[in-house]
């Protein structure tokens, strides 16, 4: 009895089934791969592959998304978000780095804003300007010091200058001294920084310098600790130590804790997002720098680039009071 030879088409459809499968195994084995030695990328899906994220923040913690702080009248008052490559600052106070204050815990745990100090810096209502020279923290008096014995600062007078407007009333506050989250295993000092120009679209413009060593760098002319206001600090991701390198794994409802002289101010993420910058027309970039203008609330907005291979998009992190959010009968 003979047997029957298959036939071309089935030996055809065998092939490609079998190549399907090798492709898979393949894959399957590279993912594997990726996971193990790349955890950190391999968690995130890169936008080229899986589209670029929506630049509208989605509801976090509190359910609703925060309004952006509104743009001021003209674009070039707008201070670019920071980019995390290595940067010529010619503005930027970058201090020694300091060892960690002790975190030896108190008897009875109760997380909260502290009281403000009222020896601190009064707060600035002001809109951030292209040619801002950096301000050292100064006295408890409404005049505003624009120049700092510490600090080097090349001028640039082709940006126009905008006037910074003191608070009427002297706010307490201080400038952050540390960053903590437990949530990512940061422990990292915290240091001024300044601006420095760039030119978009054949205009000029500033962009905020980032700290060239393992720190997070704190928008001098933003809100200190324990005032209303927007606290901005950002950070590098893939380079100089890389102090924001896990922002990317924080999620709304974790905590983060800030120094500042002798207190520490506890917040509670509510809101992360993921904006496009590389690239973008001007009105998108300027679009994505609302989130560190002034605010009439109390927040802390964090701010370094994405993915951990690229900087193509701004990764940006708002955190409110702990007791804003969480009331505090429910404090653990």
């Amino acid at each position: 009895m003979s047997r029957r030879s298959p036939s071309r088409g089935t030996l055809a459809l065998g092939i490609a089934l079998g190549a399907i499968g090798v492709v898979c195994v393949a894959g399957g084995l590279a993912l594997l791969g990726w996971r193990i030695l790349a955890p950190d990328d391999a968690v995130i899906a890169p936008p080229h592959l899986f589209g670029t994220p929506e630049p509208t923040p989605t509801p976090g913690l509190l359910g609703t998304a925060l309004p952006a702080p509104p743009l001021p009248p003209a674009l070039t008052q707008v201070v670019i978000l920071p980019v995390s490559e290595p940067p010529t600052p010619t503005a930027t106070a970058i201090p020694t780095d300091t060892p960690a204050p002790s975190d030896t815990p108190t008897s009875t745990l109760t997380p909260s804003p502290a009281e403000p100090s009222p020896a601190a810096p009064p707060q600035e209502t002001l809109t951030p300007a292209p040619s801002v020279t950096p301000t050292p923290a100064p006295s408890a008096t409404p005049t505003v010091t624009e120049t700092a014995p510490t600090l080097t600062a090349t001028p640039i007078p082709t940006i126009p200058t905008l006037p910074l407007t003191a608070s009427p009333t002297p706010i307490s506050g201080a400038p952050p001294t540390r960053i903590r989250i437990a949530a990512i295993g940061l422990d990292a000092p915290v240091v001024p920084v300044g601006q420095h120009a760039v030119t978009l679209d054949g205009e000029l413009f500033s962009q905020w310098d980032v700290p060239p060593t393992r720190a997070a760098g704190w928008h001098q002319t933003s809100a200190p600790l324990g005032a209303p206001g927007n606290t901005v600090l950002n950070g590098h991701h893939n380079v100089y130590g890389e102090v924001f390198r896990y922002l990317a794994a924080l999620k709304p409802g974790d905590w983060i804790a800030l120094d500042a002289a002798d207190r520490r101010y506890h917040y509670v993420v509510v809101q992360t997002m993921t904006l496009a910058e590389e690239g973008q027309p001007l009105d998108v970039r300027a679009e994505n720098a609302r989130w560190i203008l002034p605010t009439a609330d109390e927040r802390v907005t964090l701010v370094t680039c994405w993915p951990s291979y690229a900087n193509t998009h701004r990764l940006v992190v708002i955190a409110l009071p702990l007791w804003d959010v969480i009331p505090p009968a429910d404090i653990p």
